[in-house]
């Protein structure tokens, strides 16, 4: 079973006392979190900001055909979702809870993120699926100009050499 990165926030709400809520009447309101747990928090918003964001730099970048940066962005994004899975990590060892003003700021940088890693892999779909029909083409023409035009016994073209997609240099 997949665990997606809402069902971890929800997993960190704070459990409900009966007695909190008597107690939030006669004093200050409490912001219900320390400040590690805000430092933590901030590390994990900051990780989805900054991954959102490159996952919309590289969706902008295979919109337009710069292909050039692919690999850099799979290294950033690699390191970005290395910081995130930290952070969950220390927040469920450490056993934080986040208080609803948290969980609701969270939950929405999440949703954009959700809609950049949408983004992002269809147009990674799109692009493979391009290079690929690129290559069946090359592969095709290659057969053709190979063939010498005769044919075997069993009824098979005879080309003079044997063609696979390993020797192939299909760089864009």
């Amino acid at each position: 079973m997949s665990v997606t990165l809402k069902d971890l926030i929800h997993e960190f709400a704070p459990d409900s006392r009966p007695d909190q809520e008597q107690a939030e009447g006669l004093a200050a309101p409490d912001p219900g979190y320390d400040g590690a747990t805000a430092l933590l928090v901030r590390d994990f918003l900051d990780a989805v900001e900054a991954l959102s964001g490159v996952l919309e730099e590289e969706s902008a970048c295979i919109a337009a055909g710069m292909l050039d940066r692919l690999e850099v962005f799979a290294h950033r994004k690699a390191a970005m979702a290395e910081q995130l899975e930290s952070a969950v990590l220390r927040a469920r060892d450490e056993g934080i809870r986040l208080p609803d003003d948290l969980r609701t700021m969270t939950l929405e940088r999440i949703d954009r993120l959700e809609r950049a890693v949408s983004v992002n892999a269809s147009g990674l779909v799109a692009l493979r699926k391009a290079v690929l029909t690129i290559n069946r083409n090359l592969l095709i023409a290659l057969e053709k100009a190979s063939s010498d035009g005769t044919y075997a016994r069993d009824g098979q073209a005879r080309r003079p050499v044997e063609l696979s997609a390993s020797g192939l240099n299909a760089t864009l």
